[in-house]
């Protein structure tokens, strides 16, 4: 958009406004080549409260503010708290502090401030918010982004004639620009962390380094951009002083948003499927996953209705739809699945089972193909019955394709069962079952809510493992972790922090609540699966030591074992990989296991694009990377928060693919090197 769309505006009041939305930083820059006049009366303008402005195009008004030297000397005063990172974000307790650097190293696979221009922000003063717009505002100007900043410095002819337009003389105008130099940015870092900041110990080789993690100005300015165009998800944080966060939030009233998009966990039944289903005589398919919307537009896109206009795009969507229908029958037989393990172990009345279901549920693995007729009747049928679905039942173009992804998945569940290589006796794997975390934040970074951060995984781990090793006295090592989410609830309001102000300190008073820090909290309930190395294991630990050196923290929540009441055994040690997936494959299929993700991401499109097309992708917080060395202050270093994505995936889904596809795949570990601190794939 050009500004001199903006000020042929009719309506002053609409006028106005439209300009003020112009020159925030969750809107795209506006060209003013060719009004540089009028941006120039827009922006000194805009360093006054909306009470006092009644047009934002009064160059009256404006030359009076450049000829105002105490506000202008406020607004020069001001640049020196500009910022690239936000360390008042989202404590406004902060203060006198900035922080001005360039942009971190460029690290592939996660998003960062790097991914993006260098854009300033501003925090100080929430009374000099508006002084602060003078020399903050971007534009583009010849098709660079730039500030009045950089027409300063770079004071071009064009640019001369629109000051002296405005009554600023030839001698005032050298005099703003020197001024303006002489508190010229330059990188700048707090010589101390402020009590008010957060900080993370992170193990760094053999020693501990304290993070202090602090928010991108150019990535939160990005991503509102993103999010008022609808790319994203997104849930609302709120900031009841938001002037003195800084520029982004009070241009925004406090209302700051951020990605949102919770792990694919479905609310779980109090009684099994099974139990449900002979209590109502239903058939024990989940014929729920048969009526879904994505479901139904892969069925129409193998029915050949509404083809892309290239063959190569049909081929693509038709290779995708296919696998879609896979994953999604695998769901539809699900129930059976679990009525078959159940059946194992001994746990399930099956005196009300129909034909079909008995032969599904009794017939040996390697027969399960020879049923395949009869199971593909039964979808069919299943399909009739469904509004939407109706239409492909005995579809001519259907018939075949369906039919084929039965067989495949009979086939699958028919093979012979894998067999996997030991590793040394040094090596054990311990599963740790329904966790209760309750209060974990649920916002990985200050850019995105859902799926808790993994640098909590990576840190439970690495606290794991140094209780363990004190309380054996021995070393033993972390190697990898798994996670599985089995329950998910996000808590609705806002918490109330402690008590912890002094009315008066220099006397007996009552104790006050700090301000309130908004956040996204929840309760999970969640499956961790760890594998142990000890240098020697001609002696095991004890059972009773493992579980006493469990951690009682993660994400920020307090986290302990299921209640004695439900009497289970919440910690298992396996050495047999075989015996140990055979466990994780009959977890509930409403929760879904955390993987890795090798697809990396290098943009903020890019992940828009993948988050539309593959549903099973999450944004999460990755780690960080580090704004400068570690140096003084007690070993400290500035970091910023980066976004990766991670893959959620579904127990039927992890159980198909197979106990190697699972090892190979599904942990995590905690890779830490000078120029980056993330949570990768194990190797």
């Amino acid at each position: 958009m050009h500004l001199s769309e903006l000020i042929q505006i009719s309506d002053i009041a609409e006028r106005n406004q439209q300009l003020r939305k112009a020159f925030v930083a969750f809107t795209e820059n506006v060209e003013v080549s060719g009004c540089e006049l009028e941006l120039l009366t827009v922006a000194a303008n805009l360093t006054l409260p909306r009470d006092q402005v009644e047009d934002l195009r009064d160059v009256s008004l404006a030359k009076s503010l450049f000829q105002n030297k105490t506000h202008l000397k406020h607004c020069i005063e001001e640049v020196q708290w500009f910022h690239t990172h936000n360390l008042k974000y989202p404590d406004a307790r902060v203060s006198k502090q900035r922080i001005l650097v360039q942009l971190p190293e460029l690290c592939s696979g996660v998003i960062s401030g790097a991914n993006l221009p260098f854009q300033l922000g501003w925090s100080h003063n929430s009374a000099q918010v508006n002084p602060a717009k003078l020399f903050l505002i971007q534009f583009i100007w010849r098709g660079e982004n730039n500030t009045l900043l950089d027409v300063l410095a770079n004071l071009d002819k064009v640019w001369k004639h629109a000051f002296l337009a405005l009554g600023v003389a030839p001698g005032q105008l050298n005099e703003l620009k020197r001024q303006v130099l002489d508190v010229q940015l330059v990188n700048r870092l707090p010589e101390e962390v402020s009590e008010f900041s957060k900080q993370i110990r992170v193990p760094i080789h053999d020693d501990y380094c304290a993070l202090t993690p602090v928010v991108s100005h150019s990535v939160q300015a990005y991503l509102h951009q993103l999010i008022y165009d609808r790319q994203f998800q997104s849930k609302l944080i709120g900031h009841s002083h938001p002037a003195s966060v800084g520029s982004l939030v009070a241009s925004v009233g406090g209302n700051t948003r951020v990605l949102f998009y919770p792990p694919r966990v479905r609310r779980a039944g109090a009684k099994s499927f099974f139990d449900r289903s002979g209590a109502n005589g239903l058939a024990v398919f989940d014929h729920t996953v048969l009526k879904s919307r994505s479901f139904i537009n892969a069925l129409s896109c193998i029915a050949g209705e509404h083809p892309a206009p290239v063959l190569r795009q049909r081929r693509q969507l038709r290779i995708s739809a296919l696998r879609y229908i896979r994953k999604q029958l695998a769901l539809w037989l699900a129930p059976m699945m679990e009525l078959r393990d159940s059946l194992d172990s001994n746990q399930a009345d099956v005196s009300s089972i129909h034909a079909l279901e008995e032969k599904l549920l009794y017939v040996l693995s390697e027969q399960l193909p020879t049923v395949l007729n009869e199971l593909n009747i039964q979808l069919h049928l299943g399909l009739q019955k469904e509004k939407y679905a109706a239409r492909y039942a005995y579809h001519p173009n259907l018939m075949a394709p369906l039919k084929h992804q039965l067989s495949w998945l009979l086939r699958y569940l028919a093979r012979p069962e894998e067999r996997m290589s030991q590793e040394g006796v040094q090596s054990m794997f311990v599963h740790f079952r329904q966790l209760k975390v309750h209060d974990a934040s649920l916002m990985s970074n200050p850019y995105v809510a859902g799926v808790p951060s993994l640098t909590a995984l990576g840190g439970l781990m690495h606290r794991y493992q140094r209780r363990l090793a004190d309380m054996l006295e021995k070393p033993c090592t972390v190697v990898k972790g798994a996670w599985f989410i089995s329950q998910y609830h996000i808590q609705t309001g806002k918490q109330m922090p402690e008590p912890s102000l002094l009315h008066h300190r220099s006397k007996v008073s009552n104790v006050q609540r700090p301000g309130i820090i908004d956040g996204v909290h929840g309760d999970l309930e969640m499956d961790l699966v760890l594998e142990i190395r000890f240098p020697d294991a001609t002696q095991l630990p004890d059972l009773m030591c493992f579980q006493a050196a469990f951690p009682s923290r993660f994400a920020g929540g307090i986290m302990h074992p299921p209640s004695l009441y439900e009497q289970v055994n919440w910690l298992n040690i396996y050495r047999n990989k075989a015996e140990l997936f055979r466990v994780l494959s009959r977890l509930p299929r409403s929760g879904c296991w955390i993987y890795p993700e090798d697809k990396g991401i290098d943009s903020f499109e890019a992940l828009a694009f993948w988050l539309k097309a593959e549903s099973d992708l999450r944004p999460v917080g990755m780690g960080f990377l580090p704004l400068e060395q570690p140096r003084e202050r007690k070993n400290n270093c500035y970091a910023e928060p980066c976004l990766g994505v991670i893959r959620c995936m579904n127990p039927i889904d992890v159980r198909l693919a197979g106990k190697k596809a699972f090892f190979e795949s599904a942990f995590w570990h905690f890779d830490t090197a000078m120029d980056a601190m993330l949570m990768k794939k194990a190797p």
